[in-house]
């Protein structure tokens, strides 16, 4: 699986877009997907980055802040590895109060990608 890193030498202008979204265990079924899905319309630019915040509560009733960056989910200080990791270890989820920022820029390498061989 991918990750998504920040590159720091990029002259090119870079938009930020904030939206709601709404979560479940398995809705949006990728958050890049999702992030790749709202740049702006006729965007050449790449996704650079994201992250989703919002609230989430567990099947004990409590509510704790939620985030998802850098390929990483945390729950109230806690670092899981999906969202399904989250649901084994608090039981059924209710996500709420959550949006996604994201960062569209111009990939430094141009549309081709890494490839090699």
């Amino acid at each position: 699986r991918w990750c998504h890193c920040s590159h720091t030498n990029m002259a090119a202008t870079v938009e930020t877009v904030t939206v709601d979204l709404d979560v479940t265990v398995t809705s949006p079924p990728t958050f890049f997907g999702f992030a790749d899905s709202k740049k702006p319309d006729g965007s050449k630019k790449s996704v650079k980055s994201f992250v989703v915040t919002g609230k989430v509560t567990g099947s004990d009733g409590e509510e704790q802040d939620f985030e998802v960056k850098d390929c990483s989910y945390t729950v109230g200080g806690t670092k899981y590895a999906s969202r399904k990791a989250i649901k084994k270890a608090l039981g059924d989820l209710t996500f709420s109060g959550c949006s996604m920022t994201i960062e569209v820029g111009h990939r430094p390498w141009g549309y081709g990608g890494g490839g090699g061989g």
